[in-house]
């Protein structure tokens, strides 16, 4: 995947505007995907392109494109213990999206802190080897 997600026609969301008053529905629709969860993609539609430019914004792009992927598929695992009381998902999304930013930072420093030590970078090695 290179970009941001598309979105579906007549269901994106940008940050405001006509998505808004959809967007209470967050909490129906993911304990409604409990039964039916083909109805999980609606929430993908309404926040997976604001959820691509907070991480783009933050990692780049082909970083933005894996962590934006990893965030709805950890929603999708964990959404029997969402806590319907909270009608609007984005926090919650946002919360997974920061988690997994903030790991994908700690792997590059300690690789980083790796090849500074040891001099041996295993990515350039695999190319000379081949």
């Amino acid at each position: 995947m290179t970009g941001p997600p598309p979105a579906r026609s007549g269901t994106e969301h940008a940050g405001g505007g006509e998505g808004e008053g959809r967007a209470g529905d967050d909490a129906d629709v993911i304990a409604r995907s409990l039964d039916e969860p083909e109805l999980f993609a609606g929430l993908y539609d309404r926040h997976a392109r604001d959820i691509h430019r907070y991480a783009a914004r933050r990692l780049g792009e082909g970083a933005a494109d894996d962590i934006t992927a990893e965030t709805f598929l950890i929603a999708f695992r964990t959404r029997d213990r969402y806590d319907t009381a909270r009608r609007l998902a984005r926090p919650w999304l946002y919360g997974i999206a920061a988690n997994l930013i903030g790991k994908h930072r700690r792997t590059e420093v300690r690789a980083l802190k790796a090849l500074a030590r040891t001099g041996h970078d295993p990515v350039a090695a695999s190319w000379i080897a081949r």
